[in-house]
């Protein structure tokens, strides 16, 4: 079953346009005693990356590839590595992707196949002014 209607699909799939560079998403998970979370990411990642060819979604055994989850930072599952190109964009999300972090991470899939990060001429400056040093942000959503 679709996350997307058609209609939805459309829209999306127009949106995804903005990508120019490949876009790999990591979803970590494992075969065995999986959460049902982790087989929600699969399908909403797998529905994402039918609708632009320069996505793809490569599954990473947790318990058997313990050195590239460690390598990425994840210790749990599912979650899900944004990579552009071969680059890690530092992008995560951690769970499965539904609600309002399906349409951020439609956002961070663009972010991280485009080179534009739309940040204001302004906002740059500023970032620029006062960020001197390695900063972590992280952003927690919810549905509600």
């Amino acid at each position: 079953m679709a996350l997307l209607s058609e209609q939805d699909q459309r829209v999306v799939r127009e949106h995804l346009t903005a990508i120019q560079q490949p876009v790999t998403l990591l979803l970590f998970t494992q075969t065995f005693d999986a959460p049902e979370t982790a087989r929600m990411a699969r399908q909403a990642l797998d529905e994402l990356a039918g609708l632009n060819d320069l996505i793809r979604v490569e599954e990473v055994n947790f318990v058997l590839e313990r050195e590239r989850a460690a390598k990425y930072g994840i210790e749990h599952i599912p979650a899900i590595v944004l990579l552009s190109g071969e680059e890690d964009t530092r992008m995560r999300f951690l769970g499965a992707p539904a609600g309002y972090e399906f349409m951020s991470l439609i956002e961070a899939v663009i972010l991280a196949g485009t080179t534009d990060s739309r940040l204001t001429p302004e906002s740059r400056a500023l970032i620029s002014a006062h960020v001197t040093a390695p900063t972590n942000i992280q952003v927690f959503v919810t549905p509600t």
